[in-house]
């Protein structure tokens, strides 16, 4: 599974590095990009050597995840959305970044979470809970579900059997976990 990161200035980067962990755990090749080398996050640290959106083509990968903070996207943000969603391709992103897929209007008539504060009337249907699948797309509340969306991808994606050997591997005492996915 190759996945597509774009990272925008102000991202938070707890959302991002968790996500980008756990799916490197699973075994998924994932590229890290932005429209500049270096960006900085949210709580001031620097990402750089990222790879240039404008010298991507997005039908190599399968999956794009947005990391919330805040920010707001820029055109090569929202034309990768739009790219990904056109050609059925997974969208996945936590906190904020599933409002953009709302102020792009793809969020009409699907199940989706977002930080609650920053839920509009996007013509789909606001779950209250840490994580939705709703395909294409993978929706987290908060910073609290960093965890839990790269694990539904995973469920989703690769089924039971991959979940639990991810678990397995990152040490989980138990499997309560797996309620919230």
């Amino acid at each position: 599974m190759k996945v597509l990161v774009i990272l925008n200035q102000g991202f938070e980067e707890l959302e991002a590095t968790g996500t980008i962990i756990v799916l490197k755990r699973a075994g998924y090749d994932l590229t890290l990009a932005a429209t500049t080398k270096e960006i900085k996050g949210k709580h001031d640290i620097n990402y750089n050597n990222l790879t240039l959106l404008k010298d991507l083509t997005y039908a190599d990968f399968d999956l794009l995840f947005l990391p919330g903070g805040g920010y707001i996207p820029n055109e090569e943000t929202n034309e990768a959305i739009k790219y990904f969603y056109e050609h059925n391709k997974y969208l996945a992103a936590i906190c904020s970044g599933p409002t953009y897929f709302g102020e792009l209007n793809l969020l009409k008539n699907k199940n989706y979470t977002c930080f609650p504060a920053l839920n509009k009337d996007y013509l789909g249907n606001f779950k209250n809970t840490y994580v939705v699948y709703d395909k294409p797309f993978f929706t987290a509340r908060s910073v609290a579900s960093n965890m839990l969306l790269p694990l539904k991808i995973v469920k989703v994606l690769d089924g039971d059997e991959a979940l639990n050997k991810l678990l397995k591997q990152m040490e989980f005492i138990d499997n309560d976990i797996i309620k919230y996915l």
